[in-house]
């Protein structure tokens, strides 16, 4: 059998009011909240997030591929997989895939990684993460519904497993928009909504009606329907359409978070997942120039339920979200402002020299005496001064924080400011220094023995790519 053993989640952590953009604009207000990403993230290291959530208590090396899946990857020709892989600390004899260009990547890496697994004897197991940051275009509609997140599923072949894959089915369809290219456009563009949304429903109801007409179900034997959407109002139409039972779509996340894009039908799975019955059958299923649907059931009801609790998932990351009061705030985080910004030196030979003190976060630990540094470059022990006497050692992305100071001058500006930079001494040995983020009010609510957690964040553009590095961050109650 091949099927879902683990998943996990990512939201950043502040919501936007819909209110908010209305008034900006002087626009028809929209119900609701919409998760926007910090400064400081993208689709890539929010991707890092959910790969953390999901492969809470796995052993990241027992899993032999990486397929990950975006319309807002960061490079067009570099494999984000790969980059996520080594941060993640997996091995390097694994296969990594980017899927990208349409919002029904994740579940097409999902069906893939179901052929992977079956042709391979070699490949158990693959981790498939949906992420996305997608850019609307001040004062549209699409400013109200595009959201940011990630989610992840660890698809493996076995017995003991939660949640089972039993069939997949895709159709493709080449309509007229939602569209953006590559060199052109800024932002999605697109000729007719009501065609767009016209497209979307013959597509999504053709592919789950196919799916069940191959498996001999009616709508009556559907318990969860996790279907992308954009518009509550189509998503109902659907469900009509489709003449699903009471509460087997599922809804509410556009009001709550927003239109995530490729994550979307991930995260309303997660969420239908909190509390499933026994035997449930399932339908997950994605859109994008045609679609594609899996039928799933539910073999263990209550791994699934014990998963809830061992991983932060969609609501453990909701119940720490923050609204936000101020427009402008979401306007310098997405960059919008075009202005000139402070660009700082970087050396891709330095970060590749250092890929496990920089991305996969190893110290040395002291064969002597036990002492854990970091960085790894030590060759003498600060304790016994033991000389040649380490060995590597993965450091915990927890901790308390030493000593901090408040730099009030970050990037040449005084822009959201101050910024702490916290010495930080990690669960299980080892001391480093990272800035912190996530932070309101920092010269109140920044201490010493104040608990922390690492997070994988985007720290600037120098050398024409993208650097990353880790930053620390209050508890969001990450397992």
């Amino acid at each position: 059998m091949i099927g879902i053993k683990s998943y996990g989640a990512y939201l950043p952590k502040y919501l936007m009011p819909r209110e908010l953009i209305a008034n900006a604009w002087d626009f028809p207000a929209v119900p609701g909240t919409k998760a926007i990403a910090s400064v400081d993230e993208d689709s890539l290291t929010m991707a890092v997030e959910a790969g953390i959530d999901c492969l809470s208590g796995i052993d990241p090396k027992s899993i032999d591929g990486l397929y990950f899946a975006s319309t807002t990857q960061v490079y067009t020709e570099k494999d984000s997989a790969s980059f996520i892989a080594t941060v993640l600390d997996m091995r390097e004899d694994i296969i990594t895939i980017d899927f990208t260009d349409s919002l029904k990547a994740g579940t097409t890496a999902l069906s893939r990684a179901v052929d992977t697994i079956k042709a391979n004897k070699d490949i158990s197991s693959i981790l498939i993460i949906a992420s996305d940051t997608r850019e609307a275009e001040p004062a549209t509609t699409w400013e109200f519904r595009f959201a940011d997140g990630a989610a992840a599923f660890l698809v493996s072949e076995g017995e003991n497993l939660p949640l089972v894959i039993d069939d997949y089915y895709s159709i493709s369809a080449n309509v007229t928009g939602p569209w953006k290219r590559a060199k052109e456009d800024s932002y999605i563009r697109t000729f007719e909504a009501k065609m767009d949304n016209q497209f979307y429903t013959q597509t999504i109801t053709k592919v789950m009606a196919e799916i069940m007409k191959r498996n001999n179900l009616n709508p009556e034997n559907i318990d969860i329907a996790a279907y992308y959407y954009s518009n509550p109002r189509s998503h109902s139409r659907i469900s009509k359409a489709m003449k699903f039972g009471q509460d087997v779509a599922q809804n509410g996340l556009f009001f709550q978070i927003g239109d995530l894009g490729t994550p979307m039908s991930f995260m309303l799975l997660i969420a239908a997942l909190q509390n499933p019955k026994e035997g449930a059958k399932v339908i997950l299923a994605g859109f994008g120039d045609g679609a594609d649907a899996l039928l799933m059931h539910v073999k263990d009801k209550e791994t699934l339920v014990d998963l809830s609790r061992k991983h932060l998932g969609l609501a453990g990351y909701q119940k720490s979200m923050k609204t936000l009061n101020n427009y402008s705030v979401y306007i310098e985080s997405k960059r919008l402002l075009e202005k000139d910004r402070y660009v700082r030196k970087s050396s891709a030979v330095t970060l590749w020299r250092d890929t496990p003190t920089v991305y996969k976060m190893y110290g040395n630990r002291c064969k002597s005496c036990g002492t854990v540094q970091y960085p790894a470059t030590f060759r003498v022990c600060i304790v016994c001064r033991a000389d040649d006497h380490m060995e590597p050692v993965k450091l915990a992305l927890k901790g308390t924080i030493f000593t901090y100071t408040l730099d009030h001058l970050v990037g040449g500006t005084y822009m959201d400011t101050p910024v702490p930079r916290c010495v930080i001494d990690l669960d299980g040995g080892g001391r480093v220094l990272l800035n912190m983020t996530e932070i309101e009010n920092p010269e109140e609510n920044v201490k010493i023995g104040m608990e922390v957690e690492l997070t994988f964040r985007k720290e600037h553009e120098g050398g024409d790519f993208k650097n990353y590095y880790w930053k620390c961050r209050p508890i969001r109650g990450r397992i």
